[in-house]
């Protein structure tokens, strides 16, 4: 390791639990140096945002650093008072957390938000301040830069609301950056922009940046070298390009091979229709003026046309705001239809009323993107599985539903002892499984997965998308696999619709759409996907 030139020197840093002297941290060293990005990668729970937080000296009081120093430009940060670390917070080190919505405030216009950062170290104020404020928001590429000076967060895309954090991060000409997985939840499109953003500003400014991830497409195509983390330990250290070369450890090898296989297909599954979409439309009205008159639609959803088969996948990708969960809603009634035609089985759905629906929602489950957020905290794992069995009145006894519960979770590759443990006991691989298990509880006969594995680690990842193909194959259950994430649907799905500002742009088999695509969309999509072979 190259130490000579760094900006910031992280050395045997050790990190134990407060309560009981469990390591998080077991001699944790790197070094950032101007101008290149340094990729820490490795799965939930390996420590790489705890490394990064405690070099700032932002760890919550259940955790303690109990050794090792952290140097920049010779001055030793734990040496400082809180005094002299905030002034070093923000900047000299800047940081972009992974969820921007969460970060920001708010009730507070983003360019507010910047200027605070701003008076707090600098000098500037007044009509200096604000044209400070846009031209960051301008080198950082958000559209009409003077105008969204006065937007809420509420008001920008997910990726402008990245980009507002990152002109957060470089109000104030920081020498270090580090980005805690800042793309985790974007679209491809929208991540590469900001990948390129990060790596044009690496350049231009000079910056050392610490890139925190667990995509290792990502590392691939934005990092100049590689820290592979396990269990508080950094057990390997290479250039990007000798790293996927030739990993020397096999758990990086693991992390590697986990990736999908993007030269895989799916065969055509069974002709049997069980889902047909005829002319689909959601519409919103837009409401203006002190009585809320409707003034015209958001069309979210606009004439899809599609068809699901027994025990196949089909694949719904696109963009935030294309309109793909809302025809999933739409599908399991949750959204009111301004036209077209819901068929499962061949029988009209989309007119029933609540009472005449309820024997098709034990056929049509789901299972969401965020199970902590979709779970009840105060409920136990086996109480959730419950949930949906007496809810829709299956013929069980109670004890008849306790072993359908032990089964399931069984099945799911977990123990009967997890029924007895509660949400927050659970990492996030554990909750999605039970999220799967609570779907098959009612035998359904068609899961919509709204973006299941989006926040997961890639091994995790992994593991889910072969328990749910898994559970295909036994059970013959059909999928609408909702995501953003294109890198999965090779191997993932028979066929797939590519959906653009609510209109299904394109759609037929995977090998078909992903080999070649028609549509221009497509086709940028496709562009978008970072993969670790560098194409």
């Amino acid at each position: 390791m190259n130490t000579s030139a760094a900006v910031l020197r992280i050395r045997d840093l050790c990190v134990q639990v407060a309560a009981d002297g469990e390591e998080i941290l077991k001699g944790v060293s790197l070094a950032l140096q101007a101008g290149r990005i340094f990729a820490l990668v490795g799965e939930s729970g390996s420590g790489k945002s705890v490394t990064s937080m405690a070099a700032m000296r932002l760890l919550p009081d259940a955790l303690a650093i109990t050794g090792g120093a952290v140097h920049m430009g010779g001055q030793d940060l734990f040496a400082l008072s809180e005094a002299g670390m905030q002034s070093v917070r923000g900047a000299r080190v800047a940081m972009i957390f992974q969820n921007a919505m969460s970060a920001l405030n708010p009730v507070q216009t983003v360019g507010r938000q910047v200027a605070e950062t701003l008076r707090l170290h600098t000098r500037l104020r007044g009509a200096a301040l604000r044209q400070r404020v846009v031209d960051l928001f301008a080198e950082v590429g958000i559209p009409d830069a003077a105008a969204r000076y006065a937007f809420f967060p509420h008001q920008l895309s997910g990726g402008q609301q990245q980009r507002v954090m990152i002109a957060m991060a470089l109000a104030c000409e920081p020498e270090v950056l580090i980005a805690d997985e800042p793309t985790t939840a974007l679209d491809v499109t929208i991540q590469a922009q900001v990948l390129r953003l990060i790596r044009q500003l690496t350049r231009s400014r000079e910056l050392a940046v610490l890139l925190i991830t667990h995509d290792m497409g990502v590392v691939r195509h934005t990092a100049d070298e590689v820290g592979v983390m396990y269990r508080g330990q950094i057990i390997e250290r290479a250039p990007v390009d000798d790293f996927f070369r030739n990993p020397r450890e096999a758990y990086s090898r693991r992390l590697i091979d986990a990736l999908p296989d993007l030269s895989h297909f799916q065969s055509a599954a069974a002709e049997e229709l069980l889902l047909q979409l005829q002319d689909v439309k959601v519409h919103f009205p837009i409401r203006r003026g002190v009585l809320q008159r409707t003034v015209d639609h958001t069309r979210a959803v606009d004439g899809v046309s599609l068809a699901i088969a027994r025990g196949e996948t089909y694949a719904l990708v696109g963009e935030s705001g294309s309109g793909k969960s809302t025809l999933g809603r739409a599908i399991l009634r949750l959204e009111t239809l301004a036209g077209g035609r819901i068929l499962f089985k061949g029988k009209a759905i989309e007119g029933l009323g609540r009472r005449a629906m309820l024997p098709w929602r034990r056929e049509i489950q789901v299972i969401f993107q965020n199970p902590h957020s979709s779970m009840n905290p105060r409920m136990s794992v086996g109480d959730i599985i419950a949930e949906g069995m007496i809810s829709l009145g299956l013929d069980l006894t109670a004890q008849q539903r306790r072993e359908r519960i032990t089964a399931l979770l069984q099945r799911v590759q977990l123990g009967a002892q997890f029924s007895q443990r509660y949400p927050h006991e659970l990492s996030g691989g554990q909750l999605q499984r039970i999220a799967i298990a609570r779907a098959l509880a009612v035998d359904p006969q068609l899961i919509i997965c709204d973006e299941p594995t989006s926040a997961l680690d890639v091994s995790i990842r992994a593991e889910v998308l072969a328990l749910l193909q898994e559970l295909q194959r036994e059970f013959g259950v059909s999928y609408l696999f909702i995501t953003h994430d294109l890198s999965i649907v090779p191997g993932l799905a028979h066929h797939v619709g590519v959906m653009q500002a609510g209109r299904l742009v394109e759609q037929g088999s995977a090998e078909q759409v992903l080999t070649a695509p028609q549509h221009p969309y497509t086709q940028a999509l496709l562009r978008s996907v970072p993969r670790v072979d560098g194409a």
